[in-house]
């Protein structure tokens, strides 16, 4: 019998993770079968994950807008899910629900595939909810020169800065998206909005960018106001797909260990 492991969400239908996780089992000579599911909200989301486990299920994959519920449900996560407060990776080890927080390490992996030099750069992250917090511990653990975190409400961000700093010793610092005409260019701009997938408008000002500035969407698989900004700018931007597949990884290997 096939191991069972999915994906849960809302939306869900556009995902690509089933068809990179056949590939991961593929490789591995793993018979798996990778689902879909749909959750209605918070409450329905619970009871698919309990009953999934319950089921004899091997892992889950969580993405929006569940990862924090996620978290809340685990008797036990990884450091980095601790940091960011929010889980996208689900197991189970003695009746217990674990989780992790691939995102970032992700992140990380797919910038330097993309030959992004993290070491000594200024950054600047937009927005600031759960995608944005679950990458801010693994960037800086590659050792920027400042990372920086922009939202249309200021106290959001401000308040995700506040817990973050004390973990590590990188310059951090929280504006408004409506400040960012008064600061000097960033070397890397990472969009962690959900604008790719509302289509909302993002007006970000021409300042942000020099010549040799890059930009990575966290959103995949379709074009967005940040890619149209950065395409803009003349400046090389990448998607997020690069990412799904290096955070996918991760969690793979957690569920089959090598």
């Amino acid at each position: 019998m096939p191991h069972h492991c999915a994906v849960i969400g809302n939306p869900i239908a556009h995902s690509r993770s089933p068809e990179i996780h056949a590939g991961f089992a593929a490789a591995r000579g793993i018979a798996l079968r990778y689902d879909r599911i749909l959750a209605a909200d918070e409450a329905d989301f619970a009871v698919i994950v309990a009953r999934f486990f319950a089921d004899g299920g091997r892992g889950l994959n969580v993405t929006v807008p569940y990862k924090q519920a996620a978290y809340r449900l685990c008797g036990r996560t990884t450091p980095y899910a601790a940091a960011a407060e929010a889980v996208n990776t689900l197991w189970q080890e003695n009746g217990q629900l674990c989780g992790d927080n691939t995102d970032g390490r992700g992140l990380r992996l797919a910038l330097q595939e993309h030959g992004i030099s993290l070491a000594g750069a200024r950054i600047l992250i937009l927005g600031a909810g759960g995608a944005a917090r679950g990458v801010i511990l693994p960037l800086c653990e590659a050792k920027p020169a400042a990372l920086h975190l922009a939202n249309r409400t200021l106290a959001n961000a401000e308040a995700i800065i506040a817990s973050q700093q004390l973990l590590t010793r990188v310059p951090l610092a929280a504006y408004a998206l409506t400040d960012l005409t008064t600061r000097a260019p960033y070397d890397l701009i990472i969009n962690a909005t959900s604008t790719g997938l509302t289509d909302q408008p993002l007006a970000l000002p021409a300042n942000l960018a020099h010549c040799n500035s890059r930009a990575y969407d966290m959103q995949y698989g379709k074009s967005t106001p940040f890619l149209a900004w950065a395409a803009a700018q003349q400046i090389t931007a990448h998607d997020g797909y690069s990412m799904l597949v290096a955070q996918a990884r991760l969690s793979f290997q957690q569920w089959f260990p090598l």
